[in-house]
């Protein structure tokens, strides 16, 4: 049975700042507005993601590394929220698993590390072995935050925030029309 986190404390690891390994792609499959967006373009699901888990980063005192298989836009890494958020793409040849599971392996304490998949069998046996500590997917996810996805007749695309001189505007015109003697 793997060791699921319960709680991301800095307590938990003795006051040392948590370090998260997540399987980018394992992530995006357990996701369905994420894996609908893989469907259209790779970059997009990769951007999506690591965008939310930026928001994430920013409120709270952990490293993330979201490591993907194969090429991105930066091969060797990319800082994201610098020193917090990094995004990594395996050399080729190189599996994000094996990447995963030698950065657990190379390190000198492993039990610092969460490592975020939903392969509870090669990777997540690998790393725990090892003596990091695992999260599905599906909790991750929710640690995170779902995206709310598109709602209905919206094909992934947000409306802007009306401005305030516009809000303004129509303010008035309402007012204008409930003072018509009409309406009185």
């Amino acid at each position: 049975m793997p060791l699921a986190v319960q709680g991301w404390s800095t307590a938990l690891f003795g006051g040392i700042m948590q370090k998260i390994l997540v399987d980018g792609y394992n992530v995006i499959h357990a996701d369905t507005s994420l894996k609908l967006m893989l469907g259209r373009s790779v970059e997009e699901a990769r951007q999506a993601l690591t965008e939310r888990v930026r928001v994430y980063v920013e409120q709270r005192s952990i490293l993330v590394t979201l490591v993907f298989d194969g090429v991105g836009s930066i091969v060797d890494g990319e800082s994201v929220v610098p020193g917090r958020l990094q995004v990594l793409y395996s050399a080729g040849g190189e599996s994000a698993d094996e990447v995963i599971v030698r950065t657990v392996e190379e390190h000198p304490n492993p039990r610092e590390f969460i490592v975020v998949t939903s392969d509870m069998n090669d990777i997540g046996r690998a790393t725990r072995a090892l003596g990091a500590n695992l999260m599905t997917s599906e909790d991750f996810l929710a640690r995170i935050g779902a995206d709310p996805g598109p709602g209905p007749g919206d094909f992934g695309e947000r409306k802007p925030a009306p401005d305030a001189d516009d809000v303004s505007f129509w303010l008035e015109e309402f007012e204008k029309k409930r003072r018509t003697p009409e309406n009185e």
